[in-house]
């Protein structure tokens, strides 16, 4: 190996490790963080995580056979822009909290608002990481539900019931988080 393959091994090999190291550690916080996290004992919390989590992450990394992410991998998903996918997790959060209301209202009432459906959908996404998140978020939204994906080359279908209706519209009008999850990954 020349000089020059060698330095590009080497960046590649950095990349790999600081992409592998994010992503566990982001898991790791993830898991392990409590609830009240913006109180002082809560940042303090946050300190011991990352002084615990960021040592434990790089021993996972060295110690597993196989790498976690190769060069490959990070270059065939194009790894979403962080800031970008931090947006999205507090839209989805957003998301799920007026879904809950919604959901919450309609079956309170003595009378329930319910009128179930099922949609089916194409999308854009082709690659298996925006489509999993796409229905992973429908999902996690009080009232829907994805029953089905099917990807091929020039997309994925999507098959989502719903609790009401008006879900069912607003799933058919933004196809669930498309338009976000592309964001991500643009």
């Amino acid at each position: 190996m020349n000089p020059s393959e060698k330095k590009v091994s080497e960046a590649g090999h950095g990349r790999e490790l600081i992409t592998s190291l994010v992503l566990l550690l982001l898991f790791w916080l993830a898991l392990s963080l409590p609830p009240a996290l913006f109180t002082p004992q809560g940042l303090a919390s946050l300190w011991l995580h990352l002084l615990v989590g960021a040592p434990l992450a790089y021993l996972v990394i060295r110690l597993s056979a196989q790498p976690i992410l190769d060069s490959a991998e990070i270059e065939t998903h194009r790894l979403p822009n962080i800031l970008r996918l931090i947006r999205y997790f507090f839209y989805l959060i957003v998301q799920i909290l007026i879904a809950g209301v919604d959901v919450a209202r309609r079956i309170m009432r003595p009378v329930p608002l319910i009128s179930p459906g099922l949609i089916k959908f194409r999308t854009p996404l082709k690659d298996p990481i925006p489509i999993t998140l796409n229905a992973n978020s429908i999902t996690l939204t009080p009232g829907t539900i994805t029953i089905d994906v099917q990807a091929d080359e020039n997309g994925s279908t999507f098959w989502v019931h719903s609790i009401s209706e008006e879900g069912l519209e607003s799933v058919r009008a933004d196809k669930g988080f498309v338009d976000k999850i592309l964001d991500i990954y643009r």
